[in-house]
C-alpha cells in the first residue's frame, strides 16, 4: 500500500484507507464526467459524504487528480515490471507479456486510468497550489514506464529479432494503442469475464508483436 498520498504527506493506515476510498471515488467521477466538469461535491455524492471529509485529505480537486495518476502509474510500474527484469524470455516473448499485462491493468483499473491519459489535464490539475514537485515525479514515472518498452523492443531490433526501426516511435505506437482501451473498455455486461479480458490482452499483445516481426 501507498505511503504517501496526493500532495505527499505520510499517512497511517487507518487514514490511507480512508483516503483510497475518496481517490476510488474520484476516479469514478473523473472517469464519467471529465475532470473539468466533475466537482469536489460530484466527488462526495460517489462516495456518499460531505465534501469535508474530502478536504481533509486533499486540499483541491487537482491534488485528487494528481493522486489518482499516481496510483495508477504505480499500478502500471507494478504489471510490467517484473516482466521487464526477466533474462529467460526471448525479447518477442518478453514484449508480449508486457503488453498482456498492461492491458489488463488497464482493464482492471479502468476508472484510474482514463483521467490519467490526459496530458492537458495534468496542468489543470495545479489549481490552486503548487504542484510542481508531484507533476515532476509523475513525469518520470511515466518515462520510466515507457522505459521499460524502449529497452525490450531495442534488445530485439539488436538481436534481429525486431525489424530495424525508430524505437522510441514504434514504443509510443505500442503504447499509444493499449492507452487507447480506456476509450471503448467499460465493465459490466455477460461478455464481462476474465477470460474475456483475457482474450482482449492477447489480442492486443499478438499485435503489438507481430507489428514489428523481423
Amino acid at each position: 500500500m501507498r505511503q504517501q498520498i496526493g500532495s505527499g504527506r505520510a499517512l497511517d493506515a487507518k487514514r490511507q484507507m480512508s483516503a483510497h476510498e475518496i481517490l476510488d471515488a474520484a476516479a469514478l467521477a473523473f472517469s464519467e464526467r471529465g475532470y473539468a466538469a466533475t466537482s469536489i461535491d460530484d466527488v462526495a455524492d460517489v462516495l456518499g459524504c460531505t465534501k469535508g471529509r474530502i478536504y481533509h485529505y486533499f486540499r483541491t480537486k487537482g491534488e485528487l487528480f494528481i493522486g489518482i495518476h499516481h496510483q495508477g502509474l504505480e499500478w502500471a510500474l507494478e504489471a510490467v515490471g517484473p516482466t521487464a527484469a526477466r533474462d529467460d524470455l526471448t525479447p518477442q516473448e518478453k514484449l508480449r507479456e508486457m503488453v498482456r499485462r498492461h492491458a489488463l491493468h488497464m482493464m482492471e483499473h479502468y476508472t484510474y486510468m482514463g483521467p490519467g491519459q490526459g496530458q492537458i489535464e495534468m496542468n489543470l490539475a495545479g489549481e490552486g497550489r503548487n504542484q510542481d514537485a508531484a507533476k515532476a515525479k509523475i513525469l518520470k514515472m511515466r518515462r520510466q514506464f515507457e522505459d521499460y518498452f524502449v529497452k525490450v523492443i531495442k534488445d530485439g531490433v539488436e538481436a534481429g529479432v525486431f525489424r530495424d526501426t525508430d524505437v522510441k516511435l514504434v514504443t509510443k505506437a505500442v503504447l499509444g494503442s493499449v492507452n487507447w482501451m480506456h476509450v471503448w473498455y467499460h465493465p459490466g455486461g455477460s461478455r464481462d469475464t476474465a477470460a474475456h479480458r483475457d482474450d482482449i490482452a492477447a489480442v492486443f499483445a499478438d499485435y503489438a508483436v507481430g507489428g514489428i516481426l523481423a
